[in-house]
């Protein structure tokens, strides 16, 4: 069974037109470019090394979202965005297992950083 797309092709059902496909690269391509790359971001050299510092200092910390894995990374409790005071703030770190990292991400920003 096929439908209609908006710009009047016909599609097969559960799939996109290629117009829809190509506007959503584009709102993604626009997007990037927004947001900057990760070391733009703070996401440098000396994020991986102080965050790494930071886990070692803490032990054997298990990630915070109460999983019981063991913490790989340093997630920030608020987001900075932008804000670098608040992203070097320590007291705004805790240790995160990878995947709940991105897990909690898509949830509370509707995708990676989108």
């Amino acid at each position: 069974m096929n439908v209609i797309c908006a710009c009047g092709f016909s599609v097969p059902k559960g799939t996109k037109c290629d117009c829809r496909i190509k506007q959503a690269k584009a709102r993604q391509a626009a997007n990037d470019k927004a947001r900057g790359s990760a070391s733009d971001r703070g996401y440098d050299a000396r994020w991986a090394k102080e965050s790494k510092a930071w886990l070692a200092a803490l032990g054997e910390p298990l990630c915070a979202c109460g999983c019981g894995r063991p913490a790989n990374m340093v997630d920030h409790i608020r987001a900075p965005k932008g804000d670098m005071v608040l992203f070097w703030d320590r007291t705004n770190w805790q240790p995160f297992a990878r995947g709940c990292n991105s897990r909690k991400n898509i949830k509370s920003e509707g995708g990676f950083g989108r």
